[in-house]
């Protein structure tokens, strides 16, 4: 018998949950985790405060609080562009890299590798197409957030 899409989303919840929780470590939280393993995989155009937020879906101001904690604890290190001396790009230190040797979404990785090839796989799969359904939902709710603003504002 199938369960029910509530009862697979409370799984999933707690989940997320106890994910989170392990990531309260180091002397880090979530989002800074987040912001490390981000950096550790950026292309060198994508090593910015704009482009972090953009993929994590957060504002530029939130990304800017989670970027100025991991620069002010020597994670990351700002390095100027060498084509144009504007632009900054945001790299992990040593630090940072060594501190990704005990990321907390290892944990995660591990439950994950003990399941059989064909749970992985089927896992994998859903959760893809899972990602892709909310953030359609999500960009159809900000559609339409803009369009009734935009007539509120014409009004």
């Amino acid at each position: 018998m199938r369960p029910s899409a509530r009862a697979t989303a409370e799984v999933m919840a707690q989940v997320l949950r106890t994910t989170a929780s392990l990531a309260f470590t180091e002397g880090l939280n979530p989002a800074q985790w987040a912001a490390l393993r981000y950096f550790a995989q950026a292309t060198p155009s994508a090593r910015s405060v704009v482009a972090f937020a953009r993929y994590h879906g957060t504002t530029k101001g939130t990304a800017s609080q989670t970027i100025a904690a991991l620069l002010k604890k020597g994670l990351l290190d700002r390095h100027r562009g060498e084509r144009d001396r504007r632009t900054v790009n945001l790299v992990l230190t040593d630090a940072g890299r060594a501190l990704l040797d005990h990321d907390p979404l290892n944990e995660l990785a591990a439950a994950v590798a003990a399941l059989s090839d064909s749970q992985h796989k089927a896992m994998a799969e859903g959760l893809d197409q899972l990602l892709r359904t909310l953030l359609a939902r999500r960009a159809r709710r900000q559609a339409r957030r803009d369009s009734t603003a935009a007539e509120a504002a014409a009004e």
